[in-house]
Formats: structure tokens, C-alpha cells, sequence
């Protein structure tokens, strides 16, 4: 609602990336050193997969200049690196139809499932330290100029 009708974008780079939203989620897991390194190992998947689906797939019409700005300015930088969970949560909408192009065996899928569903939890849990309508602003008229 607030990027498609009141035509506001999320600030970025956000004050959590998804990277840090992830290690933040990875702690949870710290004392136990077998699902810790499972949890490492599906949380860099996640980023690899924001990193190539970003782009193309998961920004609506009228991020795409911030993006094209951003990545032209921070382009040292992996997008998950910029955005923040808003955005990993539309990867995550997308996951299931991602996922049936991959050659990944069924249990591997199931794992990564498990691991996203752990990482929704850990989300809803903490929700007001992740997610706010103030992470959201008003582009500057010469934004909507870009789109015309």
C-alpha cells in the first residue's frame, strides 16, 4: 500500500539490511554449532537469491529508478547490503516458484523451507525492531519526473 498507492519508497540504504537481519537471526541459532552452520548456509543462499532476483523480479514499477540509482552509486555493494526485510519478504512470496526451477532434491528444499519459515517466526517476533512505516518516505518531485 505504501509503495503502489501512496507512492512512497522505502529509504535506503535501510538502517537493517537483510544481511544484518540475518545474522541477527543466525544468533538465535549460535549455541547449537550443527544448525548454526545449516543456518549460515541457507541465510547466504537467501542473500544470493535477493541479489539476483532483486532486480528483475521483485521491485515494483516505481522503485525501479531508486534501485537503478542505487546500485549505479553503491555498485561495491550486494543489494542485500541496501535493502532492507520489506523487500526479502517479497522474495519470499516468490520462493516457491523460485524454487521449482532449481535442481534442488526434496529434502534440501524441505531444509531451506523449515529455515524460512524459522526466519518468519523469528521476524513476527521482532517485528517492531524490523519493520515500520517510518522506514518508508516521500521521493523528491524530480523522482516522479524519472518515471514520466
Amino acid at each position: 500500500d505504501l509503495v503502489c498507492k501512496q507512492k512512497q519508497l522505502v529509504d535506503l540504504p535501510h538502517r537493517c539490511t537483510i544481511r544484518k537481519f540475518l545474522e541477527d537471526f543466525m544468533l538465535t541459532a549460535e549455541g547449537d554449532r550443527k544448525e548454526y552452520g545449516i543456518a549460515s548456509e541457507v541465510c547466504a543462499g537467501i542473500v544470493e537469491y535477493f541479489n539476483v532476483l532483486l532486480g528483475t523480479q521483485l521491485l515494483y514499477k516505481f522503485e525501479r529508478p531508486q534501485y537503478a540509482e542505487l546500485v549505479g552509486e553503491k555498485s561495491q555493494l550486494s543489494v542485500a547490503d541496501i535493502y532492507g526485510v520489506e523487500h526479502l519478504l517479497r522474495l519470499f512470496v516468490r520462493l516457491g516458484s523460485v524454487l521449482s526451477y532449481t535442481t534442488m532434491d526434496e529434502q534440501s528444499c524441505s531444509l531451506l523451507l523449515q529455515h524460512v519459515n524459522a526466519i518468519l517466526k523469528y521476524l513476527s517476533e521482532h517485528s517492531q525492531t524490523y519493520l515500520s512505516a517510518d522506514n518508508y518516505q516521500a521521493p523528491p518531485p524530480e523522482y516522479h519526473r524519472k518515471l514520466a
